[in-house]
Parts: structure tokens; C-alpha cells; sequence
């Protein structure tokens, strides 16, 4: 496990989509016609719903917590507007954005409860936050949700047994650092098993790149053909040197990366 701190998690994720829905969902606010607003923030609340997250480095499940509360928090003020203060009797779907929208995988298992539990702890206290603007109770327990967070290296498995593509709107994270000179013989392993060309065969200099780019050739290749997009925390010792042409080149040809 690796933390992340919150500020960092949002040096990522806001650029990559939460800055867009908050300026989205600020426009929405100021529609002056009643009704009009009301039917934009329902779309606004599905449309938070539909989003689907996946880190595949996740360690203690930092990233997809603060991004599961960073949504509720936009629903809540989405409710907040809808509701203004009356008392709330139907609750039948009043929460839309789950737990369930975000994926992890995550090689330590002891991590992978962690970010399990982590995510039902947000749960909790979002809707928390959530029965204060309705001014009722909402059940959460049992827990009925679920949360999907994968045990596997990461550098092996395919992502779209994790979740599949059609349905993925971003990938983010924070992938581990190896300088070459430092990986394991494992890890050059990984390396070697996934920066292949078109016909399978490894990158002659594959063996000579952060253990990071690992991730950057698995999300490229998810990410081809689609509208997903993706950010990563990340060294950067990918973007100088020798490692420029190394890491990036063989994106370029095989996954047309812009």
C-alpha cells in the first residue's frame, strides 16, 4: 500500500472530470425558469450515476473514496437545490451515486479490505450527510452495497474482466515507481509480458523503463477505440532522457495516443 494524499488525489481528478461537474452543475443552479432547473439537476444526478471509475493500482482505495465522496458531495448539493428544505416521505431511489460505480485492483490483500471497508465507511458518511438535507433516516445497514475491488497483479490481469470498457468513463490512480535498475526480476517480468508490439514481441528497450509505464501501455490499451479517459500520478523520469523515446514511442504507434 502507497498513500496518496487528498490534495494530490485532487491535483488528478479535478482536471480530469470533477472540475467539469462542478462548473456543469454551478450553470444548472443559475436556470431561472423552476421547472427547467429541477429536470437539469435530475439529468445532472443521472448523469453522476452513469460515471464509472477504475484504479488499478489502488492501493488502500485513497483515490476511488475521495472521488466516491467528491461525487456525493455534488449530488448532495444537487438534492439540496431539489428539495430546498421540504419534508422528504418517498426515499425510493433518492440516492443515485454508488459504491459500486468504482473499481480497484489491487495486489496485497490486506489492502484490498482495507479500500473495501474504506469505501463502506464513505458510504456511511455521505449518507449522513445526505439525511440531514432530507431530515430523515435512510437505512444502510445491513450493508447492501458492494464494492468492487480486485486482488491481482495489476501488470497481468485484463482490465476489462475487471470492468468492462463500454462501460468505463475514467481511469486514475497513483502505479508504483521502479526505476529499471531497481526492479525485481518479477517486475521486469511484468514489464516484458505487456510492452509488445503488434505481433507480441517485446520492445527492445522494454527492459530499460520505469515500472510505471506499465501502467500507461495497460490503460492505452484499454482506452483505445473509446472515449475513457485517464490520469496517473507519475515520476518524471518518463518524460526525459532516454526514457522519452522508450516509454512513449511504442504508445504512439500501437495505440494512436494524442
Amino acid at each position: 500500500m502507497h498513500y496518496t494524499s487528498i490534495e494530490n488525489i485532487h491535483k488528478v481528478i479535478e482536471p480530469l472530470f470533477l472540475d467539469d461537474l462542478k462548473a456543469e452543475l454551478a450553470n444548472i443552479l443559475e436556470i431561472k425558469v423552476n421547472k427547467t432547473r429541477l429536470s437539469r439537476l435530475e439529468e445532472f444526478r443521472n448523469k453522476l450515476s452513469s460515471l464509472t471509475f477504475l484504479d488499478p493500482a489502488c492501493g488502500s482505495g485513497n483515490f476511488l473514496t475521495e472521488t466516491y465522496i467528491s461525487l456525493r458531495r455534488l449530488e448532495n448539493e444537487a438534492l439540496r437545490a431539489i428539495y430546498d428544505g421540504q419534508k422528504m416521505f418517498n426515499l425510493d431511489g433518492l440516492i443515485k451515486v454508488g459504491i459500486h460505480q468504482f473499481y480497484g485492483i489491487e495486489i496485497n490483500d490486506f489492502a484490498v479490505t482495507v479500500a473495501k471497508t474504506a469505501l463502506w465507511i464513505a458510504e456511511s458518511q455521505m449518507m449522513k450527510e445526505t439525511e440531514e438535507i432530507v431530515e430523515h433516516d435512510l437505512n444502510f445497514l445491513p450493508l447492501k452495497s458492494y464494492a468492487n475491488i480486485t486482488e491481482a497483479n495489476a501488470l497481468r490481469i485484463d482490465w476489462a474482466d475487471v470492468v468492462p470498457k463500454e462501460k468505463l468513463s475514467y481511469i486514475m490512480g497513483n502505479p508504483p515507481f521502479v526505476g529499471y535498475s531497481l526492479q525485481s526480476k518479477e517486475q521486469k517480468a511484468n514489464i516484458l509480458s505487456i510492452y509488445v508490439d503488434e505481433k507480441g514481441k517485446p520492445y527492445k528497450t522494454a527492459g530499460k523503463i520505469d515500472y510505471v509505464a506499465g501502467w500507461y501501455f495497460k490503460a492505452s490499451s484499454l482506452m483505445h477505440s473509446t472515449t475513457i479517459q485517464t490520469a496517473f500520478v507519475s515520476t518524471n523520469s518518463i518524460t526525459q532522457g532516454e526514457q522519452v523515446a522508450s516509454v512513449w514511442k511504442p504508445l504512439f504507434e500501437r495505440f494512436e495516443v494524442y
